[in-house]
């Protein structure tokens, strides 16, 4: 006759599969991690693939969208909605969100997107250009100096980025994201931001580090 387990074996069980759940529960973090930064990076990909079309199109990159309602600080800097209604991106009509691409590490939300071009503030098209803060040995990006910058001219053409794991708004160097080197994520564990830039006429660059 076969007996029960008793309340000791019980706990020993119990004591065992804690001990394994909390060594392998960090390394299952790590690897869904890794894996979200990949599909960062392709992504960014995609999207500039997307960016050289339309300015292969129209002439220009599309237009950044701001606002200044708290209720909207979300929405700032996503995609542009022209890259998914013009068909440069897939186009996601269940959500505000303007494309099916949306961030892996900020659910709900695309990337994000800056270029001194023309831009949205509270949905009205505006006639100046949108001020893109860029470092002042561009495109190392390794000084803590430098500017915003508008000009049609600029050294830096856009700049696209996901908010990365463990965002953190309130670090000073926070504002000069992407393009500082100091608000670069850098490996799994970190805080900062994963981009891709591209200078004007030029290379396009990650932000991204080799991980160990």
């Amino acid at each position: 006759m076969n007996r029960g387990f008793s309340l000791i074996e019980l706990l020993v069980a119990l004591a065992v599969l804690a001990l394994l759940a909390a060594l392998f529960w960090p390394a299952s973090l790590a690897a869904v991690e890794r894996g979200r930064v990949a599909r960062v990076v392709s992504d960014l990909q995609t999207v500039e693939v997307a960016l050289e079309a339309y300015r292969a199109d129209h002439g220009h990159y599309p237009p950044v969208a701001v606002s200044c309602a708290a209720a909207d600080k979300e929405q700032v800097l996503q995609l542009p909605r022209e890259l998914a209604d013009g068909g440069y991106l897939p186009k996601n009509t269940r959500s505000a969100t303007s494309t099916l691409l949306e961030d892996p590490f900020h659910s709900g939300n695309t990337y994000k997107y800056a270029a001194p071009e023309t831009y949205w503030m509270n949905g009205s098209k505006q006639d100046d250009r949108y001020p893109v803060w860029v470092p002042s040995d561009f495109p190392s990006c390794q000084a803590a100096t430098g500017k915003a910058d508008d000009s049609p001219n600029s050294s830096l053409a856009w700049a696209t980025w996901s908010q990365g794991p463990r965002p953190d708004p309130f670090k000073a160097s926070y504002y000069k994201a992407p393009l500082a080197a100091s608000t670069w994520y850098k490996k799994t564990g970190d805080s900062g931001v994963i981009g891709r830039y591209k200078q004007r006429d030029g290379a396009t660059w990650s932000t991204l580090r080799p991980m160990p």
